[in-house]
């Protein structure tokens, strides 16, 4: 194990994607404006970062206008947005021609790429954190994390933070019943691209697939494999009557106003979740209009050329899925009639949806320092930070994503990404001009003495 990282930074962030990004992006501007920032470090599992690989879908755009970037709404003049992006590669005037706010999902993908790449300096990839334990501060309190991680050549690495804020995306959710072999017949949409390139690399074969949801994944992926490969059978199932658009309408998308955070974290617990509940018509099951045209024209001109290899079935919900010999089974319930059907194919892609759960799996060694609720996740405050169950834990933990309970429906799309960035800078701003000044840092042990004094 490595212990040339037992330098203590004021913030250690876990994952870089777009939320961590956006808040580097925030700490770097206010660096090179010579303003006093933290010291700080982000670790990124991947060998580079990288927004949603497996759904990298040739064609598909991102949900969100450009002018929701990493950087716009919150400093206009920011060096890292979109349009500077555009400017930097020399594409700015091309695409103010497609008159359309709405770019690729893989050139948003390359802006982020663009925006990791200048913040080089602070990032680390190739490093999936596995461990966060509390470092004590010899009286029964918590001074510091520390943090563990692996490189892809299977080392361990430690670092020390006085303050973490996790980022790392949802968990990719299944239904009950639903059973995934590690490499089988049955994955979730994570993993679409890359399952088929190296499981159904033959674009004209008549392969058999299955995809499960009824929300913006599941629709891209039925119009995907529809198109992609013209002789396979194609089914799409769904709980509900079919496709169902978004909600994006004016009064319904102030939903996504920065102001709407403060107004829904000071309601009452079950107000809150009422209100939050109402606005699912925004992000969950649903998608966008246009996909929906193409995907009825799709299916329409099939009957017309009287083909039934692709289909959309209704009222079917997930009972049990699983591999068996040859094939995938899926056993479904009809919504309506309590019916049972079954269907076999060769590959079924579950578009399912993601959990964000604030009891992340790597925060469960600081579980007796944490608060909780009624519900059993972690309480989390106004600045994203989760509360301390003891007075004597000073580091603060800060969740970017996992927060919807609490913060609003615009808590795991990119809306407010530089908003909620500039809430957890303000913060730790605050911590580390005030509460934290003149605690002594623990004391470093024989070995960590000895491997500094190596290093030096």
């Amino acid at each position: 194990m490595s212990l040339h990282e037992l330098i203590v930074h004021d913030l250690l962030g876990v994952g870089f994607g777009p939320a961590n990004m956006a808040l580097g992006v925030l700490l770097q501007e206010e660096q090179e404006a010579g303003g006093a920032t933290p010291s700080r470090l982000f670790l990124e599992a991947r060998s580079e970062p990288c927004w949603h690989p497996g759904m990298l879908l040739d064609g598909s755009l991102i949900q969100i206008t450009v002018l929701k970037d990493l950087a716009l709404v919150r400093n206009p003049r920011s060096r890292f947005t979109f349009l500077n992006y555009l400017h930097e590669k020399g594409r700015l005037f091309h695409f103010l021609n497609l008159r359309d706010l709405f770019p690729s999902r893989y050139e948003f993908n390359d802006y982020l790429g663009w925006v990791a790449d200048q913040l080089g300096d602070v990032v680390r990839c190739g490093r999936r954190v596995t461990q966060v334990t509390p470092v004590g501060d010899g009286a029964g309190g918590v001074d510091l994390l520390e943090v563990t991680a692996e490189t892809a050549a299977g080392d361990e690495e430690r670092f020390r933070a006085r303050n973490l804020v996790v980022a790392t995306g949802g968990t990719p959710w299944v239904p009950p019943g639903v059973e995934m072999a590690p490499g089988g017949r049955v994955f979730h949409a994570s993993e679409f691209l890359h399952r088929l390139e190296r499981d159904y690399p033959d674009r004209s074969a008549p392969y058999r697939f299955v995809v499960v949801g009824a929300g913006q994944s599941g629709a891209e992926l039925f119009h995907y494999l529809m198109t992609r490969y013209p002789q396979a059978d194609v089914t799409a199932a769904v709980r509900g009557h079919g496709y169902k658009p978004v909600d994006e309408s004016d009064f319904t998308n102030e939903v996504f106003f920065p102001e709407k955070v403060d107004f829904l974290y000071e309601l009452p617990e079950d107000q809150r979740r009422r209100m939050v509940a109402s606005y699912r018509d925004v992000n969950y099951a649903v998608v966008d209009a246009p996909l929906i045209k193409k995907i009825y024209r799709l299916l329409y001109d099939e009957r017309v050329e009287g083909r039934q290899r692709a289909r959309l079935l209704p009222y079917l919900e997930v009972r049990s899925v699983r591999d068996a010999p040859g094939a995938a089974v899926l056993d479904f319930e009809h919504v309506l009639t309590r019916e049972p059907m079954r269907l076999e194919a060769d590959a079924a892609v579950l578009c399912t949806g993601f959990r964000w759960s604030t009891r992340h799996p790597l925060l469960e060694g600081l579980a007796p320092w944490l608060a909780t609720g009624a519900d059993g996740e972690y309480r989390v405050e106004r600045d994203y930070g989760i509360a301390p169950a003891r007075d004597d834990f000073r580091p603060r933990v800060y969740l970017q994503g996992y927060c919807e309970a609490t913060h609003g429906i615009s808590e795991t799309v990119l809306s407010l990404l530089p908003m909620r960035a500039g809430d957890v800078a303000r913060s730790l701003a605050r911590r580390l001009a005030g509460a934290e000044t003149g605690v002594p840092e623990p004391a470093l042990n024989e070995a960590e003495t000895a491997e500094l004094a190596r290093r030096a």
